[in-house]
């Protein structure tokens, strides 16, 4: 099969991470000066560099500013939150090792697409010993629109693992960005209740079918296997 499944993370793969969000409190102070709290806009499903845009705006900070300092921004990001993880617990769902296993088993790709910096995320992944399974992904540092880390995600797959057209891509998320950024990029969206979203939500969102958790191992592989044999039909 030539298959590529790609995931997001907070709270598809892990739980959230507290030291993520204290890594963005302490970087926002140091570069902009400002001690601002998160909850000022409703961020699950943003992107890091969307979130930084957004809650910078609620403190009235111009556009320009916040653009000319976003580099080192997100640099500080990723370096804080390299000596928070040192002493974060990072719990991964129940489910998912054994899931990316059956899944590497029979050959199919993982990849990763997340609004988290990718030193962010790589670090999550590394501290629960999962991040061999992802060779490519798009993430947060990349850009700020998540349909376009999907479509680079995709891009990246294809020029590494020299896929052709007839394959089949399918995108994991627990909210609705996650599922309108692979409808977006041409991927099977499928939604997973971890998070914060229900699954009417993520169904509204675009989802082509909504799981409970990724436990349910034998009915994903089963729902990709039934697709990829529906596309050689």
């Amino acid at each position: 099969m030539h298959v590529l499944a790609l995931f997001d993370i907070d709270n598809t793969l892990i739980q959230s991470s507290a030291g993520h969000r204290q890594a963005f409190d302490e970087a926002l102070k140091d570069v902009f000066g400002l001690e601002v709290d998160m909850t000022v806009i409703n961020y699950h499903g943003m992107t890091d560099q969307e979130i930084i845009f957004k809650v910078l705006r609620k403190y009235n900070l111009a556009d320009g500013t916040i653009t000319s300092n976003l580099k080192n921004c997100m640099e500080v990001m990723a370096l804080k939150y390299a000596e928070i993880i040192k002493s974060e617990t990072i719990i991964m769902l129940d489910g998912v090792g054994e899931l990316l296993t059956k899944l590497q088993q029979n050959d199919i790709i993982c990849g990763l697409v997340t609004g988290t910096l990718e030193k962010i995320a790589r670090a999550k992944l590394k501290k629960i010993g999962i991040d061999h399974f992802f060779k490519i992904g798009g993430f947060g540092s990349d850009h700020m629109d998540r349909a376009e880390l999907a479509k680079l995600a995709i891009k990246r797959a294809e020029g590494m693992f020299k896929l052709d057209g007839q394959r089949s891509i399918f995108s994991f998320g627990d909210a609705p960005q996650d599922m309108k950024a692979g409808k977006a990029a041409g991927a099977t969206s499928i939604g997973i209740t971890t998070g914060v979203f229900s699954r009417e939500q993520l169904k509204s969102a675009g989802a082509d079918e909504v799981f409970q958790r990724l436990a349910d191992i034998d009915n994903i592989y089963k729902f990709i296997l039934n697709k990829e044999i529906s596309r050689t039909l």
